[in-house]
């Protein structure tokens, strides 16, 4: 998010005086105007934005006039960045009453986006925006639209449906081909939209394919298994979210929308992937497979399993320590799906398959070898840390950690495992929830059982 001190050349001299993050304690004097939205944005940047919203909160009201917009704007953010997304739209819409071009524009559409409010998202996305913040506009947009508008105008919407549940837009050419697209968008050009006849016509014709409403169904019943895992509810569930998923068939389709929509180019050997800045997912089936799902590849069905879980577990919560995102995505990421799609069991153990090295194979070899990293350093590793070491050994022993506490015989562990999620889901920082949680004496114990079970599992 952006630093006032770069972004708003008026209020240089203000920011200037403001040298330092200031501490927030209860004995010291309330921050104001500027400094107190610096020292927010701190505070979020730490991961910590129950104390922002509070610093946001005592500061109403300090700022300059010209300048109120950013107070509201950046209370946003606070209130963003806990998941509560009415009031951060609220915060956000009174930001752009006061300045309509400003930057937070991009978050209040990112939302309506995560609703489900396309149309109202496009309409502010049209509207003049900061220019530095443009083509972040342009990619959200290219996400909004979906890959196959501009191809074809009037039928695209045959690759769209929306779970009945409610809670997944898929998007996917999966079984209809380029040619039969072609000549349904020449059929509907035929048609007089004015007409309630051809209007039914057209109706039939964008009838989405049977593999594509079963995809959407799949999509449901992942979510469920993500909820049962982590012991949540509906009643638990942010309100109102809904996931958008891309599926293609054509694998230069799926390269050249991850470009338009902000991508670096580096999706080679890749299968799919969640990009939380656009909070979307796309997904690549490679053709001939011998095992399909719902029309696509089972590698493609365990890929969205793995990056959902990642989609599932940004809409909860901003604090998503990665051995634990990791670890469940790998838990989550392969899955017995029958009856077409109507049934799925995640969290399946692999011991072997085929010519790779699974997760298991590679956590025996590794706990044999005296190869892991201790409880008490891995709980607590950062990303860096993560990239640092050997990947394959923490994504096996994040994996195994997952397992262990869902399907493990270790009472204690799996409820201070669901703890963590609960805790995590209060915008509380990831480090202060698991010094509380898990304790050196806890993962101590905790090692050890785990240590035990691997050796005999």
């Amino acid at each position: 998010m952006p630093k006032l001190s770069l972004t708003i050349p008026l209020l240089l001299i203000a920011l200037l005086a403001y040298t330092a993050p200031q501490a927030v304690a209860q004995d010291a004097p309330k921050l104001r105007g500027i400094s107190a939205c610096n020292a927010a944005l701190d505070l979020l940047e730490d991961g910590k934005p129950g104390e922002a919203l509070k610093v946001m909160q005592d500061a109403k009201g300090t700022m300059d006039a010209e300048d109120e917009w950013l107070w509201w704007g950046n209370t946003g953010h606070c209130h963003r960045d806990l998941r509560q997304d009415a009031e951060a739209l609220e915060h956000y819409g009174q930001a752009l009453k006061l300045k309509p071009d400003c930057w937070f524009r991009i978050y209040y559409c990112r939302l309506l986006h995560e609703a489900g409010r396309w149309g109202e998202a496009l309409e502010e996305l049209n509207q003049k925006i900061d220019f530095d913040y443009q083509e972040r506009a342009d990619r959200l947009k290219s996400v909004i639209n979906g890959p196959f508008k501009q191809r074809w105008p009037l039928t695209w919407g045959k690759l769209e449906t929306t779970s009945k549940k409610g809670n997944y837009q898929i998007v996917s050419d999966v079984g209809v081909s380029v040619e039969e697209m072609d000549k349904l968008e020449q059929e509907a050009g035929k048609l007089d939209l004015e007409s309630k006849s051809d209007q039914k016509k057209l109706e039939k014709l964008l009838k989405p394919n049977d593999d594509l409403i079963s995809l959407a169904n799949l999509a449901e019943l992942a979510r469920d298994e993500y909820m049962r895992f982590t012991g949540l509810k509906e009643k638990d569930m942010p309100e109102g979210k809904v996931f958008k998923v891309f599926f293609f068939m054509n694998e230069d389709d799926f390269h050249q929308y991850a470009l338009e929509c902000g991508g670096d180019g580096d999706t080679e050997n890749t299968l799919g992937f969640y990009e939380p800045n656009m909070k979307y997912l796309q997904l690549y089936s490679q053709p001939g497979a011998k095992s399909k799902v719902c029309g696509l590849a089972l590698e493609t069905v365990d890929t969205f399993f793995h990056e959902g879980w990642h989609q599932f577990f940004d809409m909860l919560t901003e604090q998503t320590p990665i051995w634990v995102d990791e670890g469940l995505a790998e838990f989550l990421g392969h899955a017995e799906v029958k009856s077409k799609g109507a049934k799925i069991e995640l969290g399946l153990l692999i011991r072997v398959r085929g010519d790779t090295y699974t997760r298991y194979e590679r956590i025996r070899e590794t706990i044999a070898q005296v190869e892991y990293v201790p409880f008490n350093k891995f709980f607590r590793f950062t990303s860096s840390d993560w990239n640092d070491g050997d990947v394959n050994i923490h994504y096996a022993q994040a994996w195994s950690i997952a397992y262990f506490a869902l399907k493990g015989k270790d009472d204690n562990f799996r409820k201070d495992y669901s703890k963590m999620f609960w805790e995590l889901m209060k915008g509380r920082h990831v480090d202060e929830v698991v010094d509380e949680i898990f304790t050196d004496e806890k993962l101590d114990q905790y090692q050890a059982a785990w240590l035990k079970y691997w050796k005999t599992t």
